[in-house]
């Protein structure tokens, strides 16, 4: 009889007794966060095993609306399988939910590309989901903590500052990628209108969603 034992540690130190004892004296097996790449061929793997298919480019955007939880992606995986083993882009976004999380970096990845009107559909897709603008508010405050991280770090590669902030790698070069230039200084400035327009939400009477989407489009001037 075997006996398997899990540890899950989120920062090992390999420079430590306990790493090197479990190297040497123990069939050791060191299972790190995937990336995004990473992620998409996994599922495109993962699907070959099951009996099915789908491309690396699908895998990808699936990947985008599931977001690193690879647990999750499994479940959709398998979701989709059933619906046809030919996975494609189609059934994607017919049968997948994108994540509130990734939502809101689409949205944020719009508005600093000046695409306002997709900024506001995404916002508006949101709320027909009945996500409340607090919620949607809080989500942002995330995604700028992230950012702000990133862009602290800059440089850093993606695997280190993940491993110091103790973030997912494929959140950290998905960010990275969003900056496409944005300064720290700009990165606070938008924190900073977010915390104000957070205080006025519960100050005073107005109406939420013209002031978050009045938000929304300041990202973009």
């Amino acid at each position: 009889t075997a006996t398997d034992l899990v540890i899950v540690e989120p920062k090992l130190d390999k420079r430590n007794s306990y790493y090197k004892t479990l190297k040497k004296e123990t069939d050791f097996r060191e299972y790190n966060d995937l990336d995004g790449n990473g992620l998409a061929r996994w599922a495109v793997d993962y699907t070959k095993e099951q009996g099915g298919s789908i491309d690396a480019s699908d895998a990808r955007r699936l990947v985008d609306r599931v977001g690193p939880s690879q647990q999750l992606l499994a479940a959709e995986l398998g979701k989709l399988l059933t619906y046809d083993p030919h996975i494609s882009r189609q059934s994607i976004e017919l049968l997948v939910e994108p994540t509130p999380q990734s939502t809101v970096f689409e949205l944020l990845d719009a508005a600093f590309a000046g695409k306002t009107a997709r900024a506001i559909e995404l916002y508006r897709e949101q709320r027909a989901l009945k996500v409340e603008p607090q919620a949607i508010i809080a989500m942002l405050a995330w995604q700028l903590h992230i950012l702000a991280v990133v862009a602290s770090g800059s440089s850093r590669t993606a695997d280190d500052i993940a491993r110091v902030a103790k973030l997912n790698p494929y959140v950290v070069r998905k960010s990275q990628g969003l900056l496409r230039g944005i300064t720290l200084e700009r990165i606070k400035d938008m924190v900073s209108s977010l915390l104000a327009l957070d205080r006025m939400l519960k100050s005073a009477a107005i109406n939420a969603d013209e002031a978050v989407q009045l938000y929304l489009l300041k990202l973009a001037i």
